[in-house]
């Protein structure tokens, strides 16, 4: 074990800003050159510690010993047999041993968490320049900073959003067909999920007969309630961090409510989630401002395990694409635990390799973001007989009334950029004010609007010849009914108000949105040094309606539940509707693996309405009936990474949907890799697929296949007798001469006598040099 090797970690705090530091070519990873110039080394530490400095740090030592599951994983691949007792016993002894050795050292250390399940190691507190003599300890194999964690931050910025687009959860039930599903009577009962998160507040109505308990990390206690107005109160501390995330929390209610909201609330807004009759459990591992600690997330994991989830939701994450994080690890060995994990893939945008940890992790689900088609209610507006445009809805109030607004004449008046102070130079009581795009986000716009007393607001682009604002920012307890206008318009009816105009809303109209459509701010795999085809899939995650605690909306609101609901955008709320849907497909089909769940769900995912890379979407969007109702598994049998006890790079099995062929230097020869893929039908009857394949070509960089003599060569017809498993090898061949590059496209596997049973398998592979 190299104990000295100091490897510098480009990152201080989880954020959602993925970092590069491969070797990189036309955007693909070169795993093999990257394994030649860097062997991991026992300090995973950022460049801020000090090894000389004797101020405390915490640390996470990871012990050579294998966890548990991750021990009897390898010895299958083996062909040995581990049991459990003797799995478990190997671990506790590494620890016991470990202890023994730390006590006869000088170190000033503290304990302060023991992890054997899912993670076999510690946290400790000791002083930096003691670090090095920690990594001399026996059977220590790497020692991690423990680095502060941050949730997923939901997206609010203006400029994220390329279309007008915001489901409601009452919309993305039915988009996903989940109300269909709830009829039959398939509502998750009696499948336990875990919310690793910011905590629930489980006295809200929609979610107070789902929750049954959890854990708190942050204090130490049973008590898993998110950080609240009167603890910020209590505390002393800055209302809004520098990041603008509140002292106060309801990350986690949002995301529990998409997975489990019951629809109690005496609300015209009561959410009922994807799996409403699910037992929901939260752990509470970020704390005030939705930050917390690395070490709390394992702990979370962990007891999550020993909890017996079935399913688990992590929305928080790294900015840091590594399957060998400690996150990413831990989330590895929970699914070996036989816990299907569901992670977020993160929010870092447009680019490729932008996937955060633990959305690494190869075994978990990891979940980009889409839209919902949305019908939108638009005007005509009228100044008097001097102006007419056409008016794009924005925004609404719990209680807008569009009829009344239709019915209505308003004063108008112009309020510049629409901030506290402009909305204090003009009366805006009972008026419709008209606003510039600028300076101020949309929603502030809007909340001043409200405050001001106005009916509504009109915002009009501040760019000219760029169309209407692109945004839908939904409906909210401090919003008002909001429209957009174009940049010439706006400025044709800022100079014809006086003060004796009168404005209407006419030619009332309605315009749907595509839906299916990828969300800018989700994170693009593949994941570094595999090459993984990450996020396996896609669901609904833009503007997403769902319960938060009454403190969000002001402390005027606090314990008033018929407004406690917020709009949220990011992977956050895409994770959570899998989530769900797992609950729902282990209460079908309780036999399922998480591997096998999670190649159910790529399966039988749908097509996006926009065409997208196999790294930004996996296999599609997710299509719960599909799901339900699949009687066939078509699952390749792969290999994925991890650490041996000698901090070398070993093999475990990966079982999943997707044809992941990796990196390839072909060194001026042909290349043929092959994959196994096994079709198990578990209906009475024989079925007979054609099996075609799709080369996607320029997407993100995708290489010409057939210009270049790439193929990948599968079986024209498969047939899978009733209740029998068959497996086909599946080859990708490229020539020598093959232009380096990715390449990428889907199988498309049809059922002969049935064409509407169709599935798809997305693949890929990298030539490198």
């Amino acid at each position: 074990m190299n104990t000295n090797l100091k490897r510098s970690k480009p990152w201080n705090v989880m954020v959602l800003s993925a970092l590069s530091t491969t070797l990189v070519f036309g955007g693909l990873y070169t795993p093999q050159l990257a394994a030649a110039e860097e062997k991991a080394a026992s300090l995973q530490l950022s460049d801020d510690i000090n090894l000389n400095s004797d101020e405390k740090v915490s640390v996470i030592v990871e012990l050579e010993e294998l966890p548990e599951q991750l021990a009897i994983a390898e010895a299958e691949e083996k062909g040995e047999t581990l049991s459990e007792a003797s799995a478990k016993a190997q671990v506790e002894a590494s620890q016991d041993s470990f202890e023994e050795d730390l006590s006869t050292t000088d170190s000033a250390y503290t304990i302060t968490h023991t992890y054997q399940t899912v993670f076999n190691g510690f946290t400790i507190e000791l002083p930096a320049n003691q670090l090095e003599a920690l990594s001399e300890v026996a059977g220590v194999k790497t020692i991690w900073e423990n680095d502060e964690v941050q949730l997923i931050d939901p997206v609010l910025d203006e400029t994220v959003l390329e279309e007008a687009i915001e489901p409601y959860m009452a919309d993305s039930v039915p988009y996903l067909g989940v109300d269909r599903l709830h009829v039959e009577g398939i509502t998750g009962e009696g499948v336990k999920v875990g919310v690793i998160d910011t905590g629930i507040d489980y006295t809200h109505p929609d979610l107070a007969a789902a929750y049954k308990g959890g854990y708190d990390f942050v204090d130490n206690d049973d008590d898993a309630q998110e950080t609240t107005y009167d603890d910020w109160l209590a505390s002393g501390m800055p209302e809004f961090n520098a990041n603008g995330n509140s002292y106060y929390t309801s990350h986690g209610t949002h995301v529990a409510g998409t997975i489990a909201g019951q629809g109690e609330n005496e609300s015209d807004y009561a959410t009922t989630g994807i799996a409403p009759d699910a037992d929901l459990y939260s752990y509470r591992v970020l704390g005030p401002y939705g930050s917390g600690y690395t070490a709390d997330v394992l702990g979370g994991i962990e007891r999550s395990v020993e909890d017996g989830m079935d399913v688990i939701n992590l929305s928080l994450g790294a900015g840091v694409n590594d399957p060998l994080y400690p996150t990413s690890v831990a989330v590895n060995n929970a699914v070996l635990s036989g816990v299907t994990a569901v992670v977020s893939a993160g929010n870092s945008g447009s680019g490729m390799y932008t996937l955060g940890s633990p959305g690494t992790s190869p075994l978990a689900i990891t979940v980009g973001a889409n839209d919902v088609p949305l019908v939108f209610t638009d005007f005509t507006g009228y100044l008097n007989d001097d102006f007419s445009a056409g008016l794009v809805n924005i925004s609404s109030g719990f209680e807008t009334d569009f009829d009344a607004l239709e019915a209505g004449e308003y004063e108008i008046v112009f309020a510049n950029l629409g901030s506290v102070g402009d909305f204090n130079q003009v009366d805006a009581e009972g008026k419709v004010a008209l606003v510039a795009r600028g300076e101020l986000a949309f929603v502030d716009k809007i909340a001043n609007a409200k405050a001001a007393g106005a009916e509504a607001i009109i915002i009009y682009n501040n760019l000219p010849g760029a169309g209407h604002i692109p945004n839908y920012f939904g409906e909210g307890v401090n919003f008002v009914a909001g429209f957009s206008l174009t940049y010439e318009d706006g400025i044709a009816l800022r100079d014809a108000i006086t003060e004796d105009s009168t404005f209407t809303f006419g030619d009332r109209s309605e315009s749907q949105t595509a839906g299916g459509v990828l969300a800018d701010f989700s994170s693009r795999g593949p994941v570094n040094g595999s090459f993984a085809i990450k996020p396996e899939v896609s669901a609904p995650g833009v503007s997403t309606l769902s319960p938060v605690p009454t403190y969000m909306n002001g402390p005027d609101y606090i314990g008033e539940y018929e407004f406690a609901y917020g709009r949220k955008s990011g992977t956050s709320m895409s994770a959570p509707h899998v989530a769900g849907t797992a609950a729902l497909l282990l209460e079908v089909k309780p036999e399922l693996t998480p591997a096998d769940l999670k190649t159910t769900l790529m399966n039988t995912a749908n097509p996006m309405t926009l065409d997208y890379s196999v790294f930004e979407i996996g296999a599609g969007q997710i299509d719960p009936v599909a799901a339900i109702e699949s009687e066939m598994l078509i699952q390749v049998k792969g290999e994925t990474e991890t650490l041996d006890e000698n901090d070398q790079v070993t093999k475990i099995r990966d079982l999943t949907g997707a044809l992941n062929y990796g990196a390839l230097a072909p060194k001026g020869k042909n290349v043929r890799e092959i994959q196994s893929v096994t079709f198990k039908n578990t209906s009475a009857e024989k079925k007979t697929f054609t099996v075609d394949v799709d080369y996607q070509v320029g997407i993100r960089g995708s290489k010409d296949a057939l210009a270049n003599g790439v193929t990948v060569q599968a079986p024209q017809k498969v047939v899978v007798p009733a209740n029998t498993t068959v497996s086909k090898n599946f080859f990708f061949v490229s020539p020598k001469t093959t232009e380096t590059g990715t390449y990428e496209g889907y199988i498309n596997v049809t059922n002969q006598a049935d064409a509407e049973e169709s599935y798809r398998i997305p693949f890929a592979a990298g030539i490198t040099n």
